[in-house]
């Protein structure tokens, strides 16, 4: 929370600085959608890792054109470990991100005024991954167990906070299921549409035990900006957010030629496998029971106000600064057409 403090105050120098030399560089520098000549606006959009199947969406509405038809050139940028995204966006030097609720929120809570406009995934992939004959049938069962985590992450403080990490040895995740492999006392913290297929690749049958089901279920892969972004813009987020969400229909449909860029942009060793089987988990998530193509990006005041309470109980937010209401806007989640 400390390096994320000082990176935004640099962030937020970085911004004055622009003002005050006129070269901010943001979303209300650019030139107005479909300006002179039919002139196409241009914005970046900035991945919260490597691009994976978690953002098919935001590929296939560039493989297939649909943010030029809503007249916008998007250049998708990917992220990684520690991807300054907040940083990024409050300089102005990318206009969009994909980021979690969970990080949204403690943004917020760092003074940097972002905001989610639409959410993808409804329910978090987020687990922990034990070994098929491990004796933890779900999360009350890791004690005596290794979790390989991240430390500082929200759901740790969230189990915490239920007891659930009583007795059990929290140490650094390195982004391998080797450990998972070789040990069976052993769990790692996961994605259900990733690490799963890594261990059975491997010859090792898994169980997922999914966050949600402790009620610790923020919205995933979420599109972000700024409040200034939304200001200064509003009619370039609303075509963004549109074509976004066209993108996720498309890639439910066919993700083939989709998945084919987002191999050739990740650099790390993706595997048509991985994105095959990526998609094919996703989409219960994108689509829960009870909801349709339609549906996808919506969200909730009754969801966003549930996770600003449990961050404000955990003591990761404080209840007079951060604000369910004002970390998302629905507004622009509305039938469009190009």
């Amino acid at each position: 929370m400390k390096i994320l403090s000082l990176l935004l105050c640099f962030a937020l120098g970085m911004v004055a600085v622009g003002c005050n030399s006129g070269t901010t560089g943001d979303a209300s520098e650019t030139t107005s959608d479909r300006g002179e000549g039919g002139k196409l606006q241009s914005v970046v959009l900035m991945l919260n890792w490597y691009p994976e199947a978690e953002h098919g969406g935001f590929y296939a509405a560039k493989v297939h054109g649909i943010y030029e038809q809503y007249g916008l050139d998007v250049e998708i940028r990917a992220g990684g470990p520690n991807a300054p995204v907040a940083q990024e966006l409050l300089t102005g030097r990318v206009q969009f991100a994909v980021g979690n609720a969970d990080d949204v929120l403690l943004f917020r809570e760092q003074d940097a005024p972002v905001v989610a406009l639409m959410a993808p995934i409804q329910n978090t992939p987020r687990c922990v991954l034990v070994r098929a004959e491990s004796a933890a049938k779900d999360l009350t069962g890791l004690k005596g167990m290794t979790l390989q985590a991240n430390v500082g992450r929200p759901f740790l403080s969230f189990m915490e906070s239920k007891g659930l990490l009583n007795n059990v040895q929290v140490v650094p995740f390195n982004g391998s299921v080797a450990r998972l492999v070789s040990d069976t006392n052993t769990a790692i913290q996961a994605y259900s549409f990733s690490e799963p297929l890594l261990a059975t690749q491997q010859g090792v049958e898994v169980r997922s035990l999914m966050l949600s089901d402790i009620g610790y279920n923020p919205y995933a892969s979420c599109l972000m900006t700024t409040e200034a972004t939304i200001d200064a813009k509003r009619d370039v987020v609303g075509r963004m957010v549109a074509a976004s969400r066209e993108g996720w229909r498309k890639y439910f449909e066919d993700p083939t030629d989709t998945n084919a860029a987002i191999l050739a942009a990740n650099e790390q060793g993706m595997t048509p496998e991985s994105l095959e089987f990526g998609v094919n988990e996703l989409r219960k998530l994108c689509m829960p029971e009870g909801t349709t193509s339609d549906d996808i990006g919506m969200m909730s005041t009754s969801r966003w106000t549930e996770l600003v309470n449990q961050f404000v109980e955990i003591k990761l937010v404080t209840a007079s600064k951060v604000k369910a209401s004002e970390a998302f806007t629905s507004e622009f989640i509305t039938p469009s057409a190009p």
